[in-house]
């Protein structure tokens, strides 16, 4: 004899769901809400303060409180030789940085992109110019240029790019040697950027370039270089923009010198404030640097859609 028994499951009542306190629409707003916050506080409040200084008449030697003088400080920014001798120095600075990056960054991301161990290897340690302090590679390649115990100097010297004394004391040697040092420190950052574009770029294009008889110098000049152009241009415009702003480098090395062959808005800037102390004139120079940066940025990506 069979019994069969029949169960049942009692589905569990569903619990009413709540009411949200804050609207659906308004969540997105309430989630980015505190990143905007933070950058409101981080980029914009400076900068009303910085333009808002820049409108007072302070000379801390004869005020000790800020007064309104208007343009005053924009004023006397037109009329600063020795200040616009520095943007024009600051200009040529951020080109031949970038330069540097870009000519060496681009055959040393040709050269790691394989599948290979020792490309791996140098993959990581090409970073370590990039991770290094400015304040560390400063005194370290004041040590290598120096006239006494320098190799640097002591290859230069032999080759007949430098005389007796240190490069560093020659205005032009300076200028040129500071700059390719910046350009050798932001150069990893590129490469990596560069890297990522290249193992994007389909193998198909290549094997169809092949196909229609390319050989390797028309398929970098119509397939990889078309692919990374992009790349190249944004993270030059960014390493462009941070290079603009330098100060530490050729403060660390040269002080500004020799005969302010290195001196930059940032050193002017720094100048301004600690050694003649008239922040307000400061203010003034930071506002003027920051719209001809945006000019600039805007002529960078007006080319970059053009290509």
């Amino acid at each position: 004899m069979t019994v069969a028994f029949e169960t049942t499951t009692r589905l569990a009542p569903a619990r009413p769901r709540r009411r949200s306190i804050v609207p659906d629409f308004l969540l997105p707003y309430g989630m980015i809400g505190p990143a905007v916050f933070v950058a409101f506080a981080i980029a914009i409040v400076p900068l009303t303060y910085a333009f808002w200084l820049s409108l007072q008449d302070w000379y801390m030697l004869r005020r000790p409180t800020p007064t309104f003088g208007g343009l005053i400080n924009y004023k006397q920014l037109l009329q600063d030789g020795p200040l616009w001798a520095a943007f024009g120095r600051t200009w040529i600075w951020t080109i031949g940085t970038v330069f540097v990056e870009l000519v060496l960054a681009l055959p040393i991301a040709l050269l790691l992109n394989r599948e290979s161990a020792v490309a791996r290897a140098a993959s990581a340690l090409i970073l370590l110019p990039w991770v290094t302090p400015f304040i560390v590679l400063g005194f370290g390649w004041r040590f290598l240029l120096d006239s006494d115990v320098g190799p640097v100097h002591a290859f230069l010297h032999a080759i007949g790019l430098a005389g007796d004394s240190s490069i560093l004391n020659d205005p032009v040697g300076a200028f040129a040697i500071i700059i390719f040092i910046s350009g050798w420190k932001g150069t990893p950052f590129l490469v990596i950027a560069l890297l990522a574009a290249l193992k994007s770029i389909p193998e198909e294009l290549y094997e169809a370039a092949e196909v229609d008889g390319a050989g390797p110098i028309s398929r970098f000049i119509h397939v990889t270089m078309p692919e990374i152009w992009n790349t190249a241009i944004t993270v030059g415009l960014v390493l462009g923009i941070l290079a603009f702003y330098s100060f530490d480098l050729p403060w660390i090395m040269t002080k500004g010198g020799p005969q302010d062959a290195t001196t930059l808005v940032g050193i002017a800037m720094y100048k301004a404030v600690f050694l003649d102390l008239r922040p307000a004139y400061a203010a003034a120079i930071s506002i003027v640097m920051l719209v001809l940066l945006f000019i600039a940025s805007l002529f960078v990506l007006k080319l970059r859609r053009r290509t």
